[in-house]
């Protein structure tokens, strides 16, 4: 049976590599996309493994700092970095085997056995290789079994570990009844990168080892870091520690095994149900009234404001849309505070307008694949003959009303909180032309380099080969666009008093507009050219 198992899972990886490699056929962009993934995840690799092996050769309580922290980055870097930028890689689709005499038992291992043959999966073992190196030359062959056995089960909490978060949240997601949920617990689990950010920035800056080796105790006998440490237990001759904290590893594993167990069917196979629209009966102009959210009323009915009606609608609805609007918003949260973090306590922190920045930067970098989540569904926009520089700037619009709110509302609360009442307007020039600046620029990386989704429930699904994509256009748009901000940034961060707030908020708006104006306008001479073949781009290729 098991021998059997095995060679099931055999399957479910040369069936992912046949579909990699048949995905590039024709493709080079996908090709020379995978091959930069390949140097990047090399280089991550290489830099990995010098540090756990560094760590294991130090020994004491610098390497237990060391593996530790470490270990954790690594470990929430797979947690959250799927839910903000990369998504997971979907090539073998579970809706695929929805008829098919497949087990679920069956499905999840191969799925697992797919998702470690990937670069990131494999740049994490080579760099988990080093743990066993530094083990090894340190403390010899004992230390060197527990560390692979760590290392094994490190690799599993990160693999299994970003999959049934995805998975879960991809269920709670789907549903509208159970969003606001949903994006509390992103929040919480976002939010929890913060404290340790925090945490390893006083330390580097007052260098404090003491209050290092506490933190990193109390981090090895999480799930984080417990399978990190335990190695560093058999060199000091604590045993019954060491099988503790892989006690902890496995148990972590199996546990977020059940939890992906749970949902694979409901959040990967299921279907969404479709919601029934409802109008007032009445005079026409109501029934016109009625595709509009209340908020949005107050627009004449038209092509634009039509165009921002659907995508406010859609925002809210689409679950790939709402995955990323959720998530880049608790980041647009977090950020702030982490960078603001300190000031109020005489340690110096980012300036505010500095803070706010990134967050507005990031907000609109939600456009950078905004006819990806059309799809085949951008056709009727093509039939109808809709104009590029309408579609963009109603794309834009529609993103702006709902995140300039919430950018605006954290702006002050920060404000108000680290005392840099002074800096207020000019912070809200900067988030003004971020949006701006990073929309235009996300207009222009949407009609260059568009890429498809996959057929699937899961709103983190990405194809393969487009995973690495999406997260290098992420920062490829906001390092562009925090360039063009620079200059603003530097006269927002000399100059003081009310006079100049009120000078930057203006040139802010300016800026951001003409940031706007110009991206669109230069993208949508782009997209009416080049319509159907970015039709043909972000179609689903089955």
């Amino acid at each position: 049976m098991a021998v059997e198992q095995q060679a099931r899972a055999i399957h479910f990886v040369r069936l992912k590599l046949r579909l990699t490699r048949n995905g590039m056929r024709g493709q080079g962009w996908r090709i020379v996309m995978f091959v930069l993934g390949m140097v990047i995840g090399l280089w991550a690799a290489v830099g990995g493994f010098a540090l756990f092996t560094g760590a294991g050769v130090a020994g004491g309580d610098a390497g237990l700092v060391m593996v530790t922290f470490a270990g954790a980055g690594l470990t929430l870097a797979w947690l959250l970095m799927p839910l903000l930028f990369f998504g997971v890689d979907e090539t073998i689709d579970p809706a695929r085997f929805a008829l098919l005499p497949v087990s679920r038992r069956t499905l999840l291992r191969g799925m697992l056995a797919a998702a470690c043959v990937s670069v990131p999966a494999l740049a994490t073992a080579l760099a988990l290789l080093g743990l066993v190196l530094g083990a090894a030359v340190r403390d010899g062959a004992a230390a060197a079994a527990v560390a692979l056995v760590g290392a094994v089960l490190a690799l599993l909490t990160c693999v299994v570990g970003s999959r049934a978060l995805t998975s879960a949240f991809a269920s709670m997601l789907r549903s509208r009844r159970v969003r606001d949920l949903a994006a509390i617990l992103i929040a919480v689990l976002a939010s929890s990168v913060a404290p340790l950010q925090l945490a390893v920035s006083s330390l580097i800056a007052h260098s404090d080892l003491g209050r290092a080796i506490q933190i990193a105790g109390v981090l090895a006998w999480t799930p984080l870091a417990a399978p990190y440490a335990a190695y560093v237990d058999v060199a000091d001759g604590r045993w019954a520690v060491a099988l503790a904290r892989l006690a902890i590893a496995a148990a972590s594993v199996a546990a977020l095994t059940l939890w992906w167990w749970g949902t694979l069917e409901s959040a990967m196979i299921g279907v969404v149900s479709g919601s029934r629209s409802t109008s007032r009966a009445g005079r026409p102009v109501g029934v016109v009234a009625g595709l509009f959210p209340a908020v949005l009323r107050v627009l004449r009915p038209g092509r634009f404001s039509g165009l921002v009606a659907r995508e406010w609608r859609y925002w809210w609805r689409d679950p790939r849309r709402r995955a990323s609007l959720f998530s880049l918003t608790i980041a647009g949260v977090v950020l702030p505070v982490a960078l603001r973090a300190g000031s109020g306590s005489g340690h110096g922190g980012a300036p505010l307008p500095v803070a706010v920045a990134f967050s507005a930067v990031l907000a609109a970098m939600l456009l950078a694949n905004q006819f990806g989540t059309d799809g085949s569904a951008y056709a009727l926009h093509l039939l109808i003959g809709v104009p590029g520089r309408v579609e963009l700037r109603a794309r834009a619009c529609a993103l702006a009303l709902l995140m300039a709110p919430i950018l605006v509302l954290v702006t002050v609360v920060v404000a108000v909180l680290t005392g840099a009442h002074s800096q207020l307007l000019a912070a809200l020039g900067i988030v003004v032309a971020g949006l701006g600046v990073a929309a235009g620029a996300s207009a222009l990386l949407s009609v260059l380099v568009p890429y498809s989704f996959p057929e699937s429930t899961n709103p983190f699904a990405v194809s393969g080969g487009t995973a690495g994509l999406r997260g290098l256009l992420a920062v490829a748009g906001s390092i562009a666009a925090a360039a063009l901000l620079v200059p603003l940034l530097v006269f927002a961060v000399l100059t003081h008093g009310p006079a100049a707030g009120l000078a930057v908020l203006a040139a802010g708006v300016m800026w951001g507009g003409a940031g706007l104006l110009s991206g669109t306008y230069i993208a949508g001479d782009i997209l009416d050219r080049r319509g159907p073949e970015i039709l043909a781009a972000v179609t689903p290729r089955r």
